[in-house]
């Protein structure tokens, strides 16, 4: 019976607590999503090379998960002690420290393997320190731009300050709880006030400085690298003498308050924190995937229009004008559909330009009369050169010119503007969105009056053409 009894306890002891069951959850739910985040993004060969460091990222945050990886960052203004609390949590001397102004130049890490041997659960964990620049640089801008990267990383920030805070350490205080990270703010060096003082200061912190922001337990006191203190010692020979000694340094309170926090959130801070910067990254490759294949449909529909105008421009005949001019939208609309991933047949192509050529209405119209009117004049000038036997010729050639580069302009006009549609509704999935096809045809020519893009493909086709 006792025998029994302590075999089901022994299986109680060694079961999962449900507090470790949920961290393990949240961690392969994280895991499953940042692989579910990249199976989704559907890249080309060359969107994905333009965006490797992005996709880098991403599966450096599967190797954060599986390695149980807690970055704790410290951040504060310069001279407040930020790397000599690291080194004093480290105890040893690895991050930079001086009295010079802004020490600390760049993104320094160590892993800090003592905190995590000294704390039950975090055995498997690896525990990095992160020591940045100081957030008032001197046009620091790349250094500031550096700190915010490194607080979306992070998992605990350290915010540093070494007395009453300024309005800039509030304000930074503020961006960085933006982030939804935990943060302690630790009140360094406090070897340096009377203990009145040290005392006064604390309340205004937590009373007026960070209410609302910071909670009164996660508000910390340090002396990291106390100032040397002269100290009377006695020699061997019975004389006594002065000597400078810089006091142990007064850590613990803020390494059990570190330590605490991870014990009881650290892989659930670790599963949330990533799932955090994975929507951020996801975000920005989405929009950097969409910015470059724009970029691609715009070199296309730019092309294709040109194309078209070239055509247009020296064809004098006005029904294969026509008939060339439609085969070269559907072509460039079958093209564009490679770009954005959702390939068209030519049938749908041809239905799309049928629609936007509807949505044109009136526009549309015109630009069809004024080149069957066009191509008429050219005819007629055609055969007035071969009637006079060429002497004609030069006159013609300058009416001829003109009258191309102008029907090629409205030919091309109209090809941009379907294009541009046609981008617009294979970006969205091929949908015209809540405001539908005519208001979107709409704003492009809008768009395209405001941006003079028919200016530039007049330019474009009277230099083509000049040179033929």
């Amino acid at each position: 019976m006792v025998d029994s009894q302590a075999a089901s306890a022994d299986a109680e002891d060694a079961s999962p607590s449900p507090v470790a069951s949920t961290e393990a959850d949240e961690v392969e739910r994280a895991r499953d999503s940042l692989e579910a985040t990249l199976a989704e993004l559907r890249l080309t060969p060359e969107e994905a090379k333009a965006l490797a460091p992005e996709i880098d990222q991403l599966r450096e945050l599967t190797r954060k998960l599986d390695e149980a990886t807690i970055e704790i960052a410290a951040f504060g203004m310069v001279s407040r002690g930020k790397s000599s609390v690291l080194n004093a949590l480290l105890g040893r001397e690895v991050f930079q420290v001086g009295a010079t102004h802004g020490t600390t130049t760049g993104r320094g890490a160590q892993r800090w393997e003592e905190g995590a041997r000294g704390a039950s659960g975090l055995d498997r964990a690896r525990l990095v320190l992160v020591d940045t620049p100081g957030i008032d640089e001197v046009g620091g801008e790349v250094r500031e731009t550096l700190a915010r990267e490194v607080a979306r990383t992070a998992d605990l920030i350290l915010f540093v300050v070494s007395g009453d805070m300024q309005r800039r350490e509030v304000q930074a205080l503020s961006e960085l709880r933006a982030h939804q990270k935990p943060i302690i703010l630790v009140f360094n060096q406090i070897d340096r006030y009377p203990e009145a003082d040290r005392e006064s200061i604390h309340a205004k912190l937590e009373d007026e400085r960070v209410k609302g922001l910071i909670r009164p337990e996660d508000i910390v006191l340090t002396a990291a690298r106390p100032d040397p203190a002269r100290v009377k010692v006695r020699d061997p020979d019975g004389t006594s003498r002065v000597i400078w000694e810089r006091p142990a340094p007064v850590i613990d309170p803020l390494k059990e308050r570190i330590l605490d926090v991870l014990e009881r959130e650290g892989k659930a801070l670790v599963a949330l924190n990533t799932l955090l910067l994975a929507g951020d990254l996801h975000e920005e490759i989405v929009g950097r995937k969409v910015r470059i294949r724009d970029e691609a449909a715009n070199r296309i529909i730019w092309n294709y229009a040109i194309a078209k105008g070239l055509a247009v421009g020296i064809n004098p005949i006005p029904v294969a004008d026509l008939a060339g001019g439609v085969a070269v939208d559907v072509a460039m609309i079958v093209a564009l559909s490679r770009v954005y991933g959702i390939p068209l047949t030519k049938s749908s192509a041809a239905k799309l330009v049928r629609d936007m050529t509807v949505a044109l209405g009136a526009v549309g119209l015109v630009q069809v009369g004024l080149r069957l009117v066009r191509s008429g004049v050219k005819s007629a000038m055609a055969g007035l050169t071969v009637m006079t036997g060429g002497l004609a010729g030069p006159l013609t050639a300058l009416g001829y010119t003109a009258l191309g580069v102008s029907q090629g302009a409205a030919a091309a006009s109209a090809s941009y503007v379907i294009g541009q549609g046609a981008k617009t509704y294979l970006r969205q999935g091929c949908q015209w969105g809540p405001k539908g096809i005519k208001t979107v045809i709409n704003q492009i020519l809008v768009d395209a009056k405001n941006d003079s893009v028919v200016q530039r493909l007049r330019e474009d086709l009277k230099m083509r053409l000049k040179g033929r």
